[in-house]
């Protein structure tokens, strides 16, 4: 039989789209067109994808809005989801050359960073400026859930009131702190003006030298002033020689230097941090302020920031600047004080006892049927003592159960290579 009799029995024509070539059937009329002539690319995508409600919309992407889907996706095959020519980051970054340099900023958006555009914006067509999938505030509470309790508070902030995240925050990168659009005070006076008023309601205090955010929230407090939740007593109280030199040219000067003006008061976390087998690197050093603000802060610990944010100013191994997820705060939603004395203590890593035990706190039952553990029990890895650590990281891990390597076997031939028929 001839083979044509197999053939499908419909006519097929080539037309060229971006540049490469595609075959389209003659039950449309765009198989009547001349081969190598243009097609209407929208057309024909939209035979099996309905992009009418986002191109209708009042914001369009350009390329979308032209009819060139070529320009993103490939019409045949893809190593890329939804056949994108390549990564999303890369592919966005091709047109926004803007947010590519952003990259080397020193604070980059985590998004941002990890080449996670459509988690903002829409590819082909929005009702809001920018091809953003939702407006304001609403968008970055998608991610940021502090939103919601800030939301709650009775004194909020005007422009976090009215959703204006982007009146002090860029969007993709910034060279300052929390994607800040300037520094230091000079953010707080693009609105609120340092005259005398001001400066009298402050007791003289040099403002412009200050950060205002050391006092102030600058989202929202159940304070008057937007005063962060937890304020010291003395500084309350109007007892500003407390701990100041009054009548000094140096509004900073302080009565005694560093941790000893702290000790002044509380002596008990100043010996223990200054005095412990393994204490915090700032014990000693006269750093209380490094993670204390001696005026208001968050917590009763009048934090600088809040307990998580604080830690991981310094133990953050990855996070947003380098494009990998922060790690140290995914373990069981448990704050880095449950496992952590914040001072110091007599067990390494900060641990409050025994590391061992400050696991079956939590983990009664693996507890009680754990793999042997403790000073008679050496791992031949590393001669020594085994505990939990030994093969679940106590952070982030790749495998379940926060486990080193894989379940299939692994990580117990590490030690028992004699099941494997290795040498033990």
């Amino acid at each position: 039989m001839d083979r044509r009799h197999f053939a499908p029995r419909i006519a097929l024509a080539v037309a060229m789209v971006g540049g490469l070539a595609i075959v389209v059937s003659s039950d449309s009329a765009r198989a009547e067109l001349p081969p190598g002539q243009k097609i209407n690319q929208l057309q024909v995508c939209q035979d099996c994808h309905d992009l009418s409600s986002e191109l209708q919309a009042s914001v369009t992407h350009s390329p979308a809005a032209r009819g060139n889907c070529s320009a993103c996706h490939n019409p045949h095959a893809s190593r890329f989801e939804k056949l994108l020519l390549d990564q999303p980051g890369p592919l966005c970054e091709a047109c926004h050359p803007s947010v590519a340099r952003q990259q080397d900023f020193d604070t980059v958006h985590r998004p941002v960073a990890e080449g996670r555009c459509g988690d903002c914006h829409s590819s082909h067509g929005s009702s809001h400026d920018g091809l953003l999938i939702e407006a304001g505030a609403d968008l970055c509470t998608s991610c940021h859930a502090s939103i919601e309790r800030w939301q709650a508070k009775q004194i909020q902030h005007r422009p976090f009131a009215q959703g204006r995240c982007e009146t002090c925050h860029e969007a993709h990168a910034s060279q300052n702190e929390g994607l800040l659009k300037t520094a230091g005070p000079r953010i707080c006076q693009s609105c609120h003006a340092f005259n005398p008023e001001f400066r009298a309601a402050h007791a003289g205090y040099p403002v412009e030298r200050a950060n205002c955010q050391t006092c102030h929230d600058p989202h929202a407090s159940s304070r008057k002033g937007l005063f962060r939740e937890t304020v010291h007593e003395s500084f309350a109280s109007g007892r500003c020689e407390d701990c100041h030199v009054g009548g000094s040219k140096d509004p900073f000067a302080t009565v005694k230097q560093g941790d000893a003006l702290c000790a002044d008061c509380h002596r008990d976390a100043v010996v223990e941090t200054s005095t412990a087998p393994f204490a915090h690197l700032s014990g000693g050093t006269g750093q209380c302020t490094s993670c204390h603000n001696p005026h208001a802060g968050e917590g009763v610990g009048m934090l600088r920031r809040d307990l998580s944010t604080t830690c991981l100013r310094c133990h953050d191994p990855g996070g947003s600047s380098s494009g990998q997820p922060g790690r140290y705060v995914t373990h069981a939603d448990a704050d880095c004080t449950s496992c952590h004395s914040p001072h110091g203590g007599e067990w390494p890593l900060l641990s409050p006892k025994n590391p061992i035990d400050v696991c079956g706190d939590c983990h009664t039952h693996e507890h009680g049927v754990r793999h042997p553990l403790g000073e008679d029990t050496i791992d031949p890895r590393n001669g020594m003592p085994m505990d939990c650590g030994s093969c679940h990281g106590i952070h982030y891990a790749p495998y379940e159960e926060y486990l080193y390597a894989s379940e299939e076997g692994d990580l117990c031939l590490d030690c028992h290579r004699e099941i494997g028929g290795g040498q033990s």
